[in-house]
């Protein structure tokens, strides 16, 4: 508090409100002033009718003067503080009061004085002494709120009175005179008792005060509903935010009403849901005096939690706080960990967690079938159309699968476009394949997104429990593998799990494991096929191509590790090494002759391209102009803006850019303007039946006198015979050429060779590389 430390009888440490009412208490009645100034003015008037003595009379006009003062001193305060007094301007009247009081009984003391010099009267010194005592007696009562007023008014009546009792009376009034400053002494201790005891009651109630009025204030304007009952349920304490965190209707609850008021709030307590009355739930509490904490339910869907804490010996506080906005994001947090945002389907960890619970001690799923469904085809759409077209797709699919699968099956979003369903009963293996048939063809109708018709399909794998297998582990592995052997059968089917499954499962498995540490045990070697540009008659590029040279399997095809690559998301360091041995070899090479490295639109994704293969440059110091990388349309499409400024860095480094398998997606025309592209090539797809297809001529045609017009360089893939090469050069504009025409795709050491001798012994192209 403010006074803590401090003397309550000092005036410089009360606060400001306390000093005010003790220098308003001088001042508050101003008719006991007038009656003890009466009093004083009648007692000279009586000594001069005695003695005659004309100094009586003149005390009695200083007593009127000085008692007419303090009243119009005291009306002048009155007025003044009508309107507020700062403590300078309190200071200066409490002065003021001690000022015009010490004038005061400085004249009763001087009067006694004169009486005991100018008469040896008795009864003059008796009036005069007792009149004057009576009027210091009369201050301790009146002003003892002041210390300064107190003393001042002491001193000046003991002196004058005392000095003329010791001055001019006999030996005894001398010793009563003596006796005179014990008594004077007593009425300041007095006088200083009661300022103590009155200030320190006052100080104390005045930060009682403050102390209330700041709780108060605090409790008016917590957020927090906030309350006391007693031990008979009444509210001792309670805030504003009480009544409107109840959501109580019939007015705000006040101190000493009844818990009976709550009886009309409502919450889901018990197990079964049933609704409880507030009211009878803090009776509960009050009888138990136990902790507690709940949730009250309202009408306008806001959630209250109450907390009820018991007090000693009885009673207890209760505490509301809206917890409606940290419900609500519960749920929806709740909901972001349980199921997927896309489709709202049960997410892999959920599904797996609540499957494993319904399976247990012969739940609902202790016998069931897995579904194991994967999408067809839905790479070419999120491919050639976007990721957002794909989503929507997934959405639709969401849909039409709630419209295939019993109502009681639980169906969760595996993973990109895989979907897991369990369908609980003894289902036989017909009505399984039925269900099946009715999802692929379900999920083969042709739907619309954004305008266009978008067609895929799906292949199913089936598990059947406790058949093939009892737990959730093994059921999903099972109908994994089901699935992937429907896939291999052509996709658009099912197939139901059998143990031969296994082993393609372990084979997959083993595969992922030595995938990964391929690399680091030097399994991975680059082979290279030759372009050969017909203008200069020569080898100018050759493409590298993975191959995994497995110590078991032999040479593992790119196009069955390459998925598994990425999927396990090995692609990028396999990328990374792709760049870093093609440039050490090309580096190697006679100048002139460019290495072309194929970029992955999950190296994009996954990785800086960037610094990958300004490292890979760095470090083989293979000049920029010499490599060319490779991008699939599909890279581009996924995230076009940032491929777009990947590919532009690169091609100012000075590294050329290719677009590989021109033709095969649905927006390359649009995106030639957009890329820094230095070359396209031709899919294969563009010369099958060249010879015989005029059509597939007078399109081929089309598209590269385009291209050349760009600027492009223009390079046709999977030539293999001498009559496509020589209708190729009839009809269209050709820079490059790759093909098993010119060689096929070989080992590091024998392009070397082939390009030293090539190199050292021109010759046309074809009979130099086919020798």
């Amino acid at each position: 508090m403010e006074i803590i430390g401090t003397k309550p009888h000092s005036s410089k440490a009360l606060p400001e409100n306390v000093y005010e009412s003790v220098v308003r208490s001088l001042y508050g009645d101003l008719r006991t002033l007038m009656v003890g100034a009466i009093a004083t003015i009648i007692s000279p008037l009586v000594l001069y009718s005695r003695s005659g003595d004309p100094a009586h009379m003149w005390f009695a006009v200083l007593f009127s003067a000085i008692s007419l003062t303090r009243f119009a001193d005291g009306k002048l305060f009155e007025s003044a503080s009508r309107s507020g007094l700062s403590r300078a301007q309190l200071q200066r009247w409490e002065n003021r009061y001690a000022f015009f009081g010490a004038v005061n009984v400085f004249l009763l003391g001087a009067w006694c004085f004169a009486g005991y010099a100018r008469t040896s009267d008795e009864f003059v010194h008796m009036m005069s002494v007792t009149t004057t005592i009576a009027f210091i007696v009369g201050i301790m009562g009146r002003n003892f709120s002041s210390e300064k007023v107190v003393l001042s008014q002491t001193v000046f009546t003991a002196v004058p009175l005392t000095s003329g009792i010791v001055l001019f009376g006999d030996v005894y009034q001398a010793i009563l005179g003596a006796f005179m400053f014990p008594l004077f002494l007593a009425i300041w201790l007095m006088s200083r008792k009661l300022r103590f005891i009155l200030l320190d009651s006052v100080v104390s109630a005045n930060d009682y005060r403050i102390t209330a009025q700041r709780f108060d204030i605090a409790l008016s304007n917590v957020s927090l509903g906030m309350a006391m009952l007693d031990g008979e349920g009444r509210f001792t304490v309670v805030n504003r935010q009480f009544s409107r965190l109840c959501g109580l209707r019939d007015g705000a609850i006040s101190v000493d009403d009844s818990i009976a008021r709550l009886d009309n709030c409502e919450t889901e307590l018990d197990d079964d849901g049933a609704k409880v009355q507030f009211g009878s739930i803090l009776r509960r509490c009050l009888t138990n005096g136990r902790w507690i904490r709940f949730a009250i339910q309202l009408s306008d869907d806001r959630t209250i939690e109450a907390t009820y804490n018991p007090m000693q010996p009885d009673g207890g506080v209760l505490v509301l706080q809206d917890v409606t906005e940290r419900t609500k994001a519960e749920i929806e947090i709740r909901q972001l960990a349980n199921f997927d945002a896309l489709t709202h389907l049960p997410n892999r960890r959920f599904f797996a967690s609540e499957i494993t619970r319904r399976m247990a001690d012969n739940g609902d799923l202790a016998q069931c079938v897995f579904f194991f469904v994967d999408l067809d085809n839905f790479k070419d759409v999120n491919d050639t159309l976007g990721h957002a077209t794909g989503d929507k797709l997934l959405i639709s699919v969401a849909r039409q699968m709630r419209c295939v699968v019993p109502d009681a099956a639980m169906a969760c979003r595996f993973g990109g476009d895989e979907f897991v369903i369990a369908v609980g009963g003894n289902l036989s293996r017909a009505s399984c394949g039925e269900l099946a048939r009715n999802l692929i063809d379900e999920l083969s109708k042709p739907v619309l997104i954004d305008g266009q018709q978008l067609a895929i399909g799906a292949s199913i794998g089936i598990a059947r429990c406790p058949e093939h297998g009892t737990d959730y582990h093994e059921l999903l592995k099972a109908s994994d593998a089901a699935l992937y052997d429907a896939k291999n059968r052509g996709r658009g089917c099912f197939s139901f799990y059998h143990e031969n499954m296994g082993d393609v499962i372990r084979g997959r498995r083993q595969m992922e494991l030595d995938l990964r540490h391929a690399v680091e045990r030097g399994e991975m070697e680059i082979y290279f096929q030759p372009l050969v540009n017909l203008q200069q008659n020569r080898i100018t590029t050759c493409e590298a191509l993975l191959r995994w040279n497995h110590p078991i399997r032999g040479i593992v095809s790119p196009g069955l590790f390459i998925p598994i690559a990425e999927q396990i998301g090995t692609i990028s360091s396999i990328g990374k090494h792709v760049l870093e041995e093609a440039t050490r070899q090309c580096a190697t090479w006679p100048n002139g002759t460019s290495v072309a490295v194929n970029v992955s639109s999950l190296q994009f994704r996954r990785s800086d391209v960037h610094s990958v293969v300004t490292a890979a440059l760095a470090k083989s110091r293979l000049h920029p102009s010499r490599l060319e990388i490779e991008v699939t349309e599909s890279a581009m499409l996924e995230n076009l803006e940032e491929t777009k400024a990947t590919l532009q860095r690169l091609s100012a480094l000075g590294v050329r850019i290719s677009l590989d398998d021109f033709g095969t997606g649905f927006s390359s025309l649009s995106n030639l303007h957009a890329l820094p592209l230095d070359k396209i090539k031709i899919d294969r797809s563009f010369i099958e039946n060249i010879e015989t297809d005029e059509r597939s001529m007078i399109l081929l045609s089309g598209v590269t006198h385009m291209a050349a017009k760009l600027g492009l360089s223009i390079v046709i893939e999977g030539v293999e015979t001498n009559e496509q090469l020589e209708a190729l050069r009839q009809a269209v504009h050709l820079d490059e050429i790759q093909g098993y025409l010119f060689g096929r795709a070989m080992p590091a050491a024998d392009i070397a060779l082939l390009l030293e001798k090539a190199h050292g012994s021109p010759a046309p192209a074809e009979r130099k590389i086919a020798g």
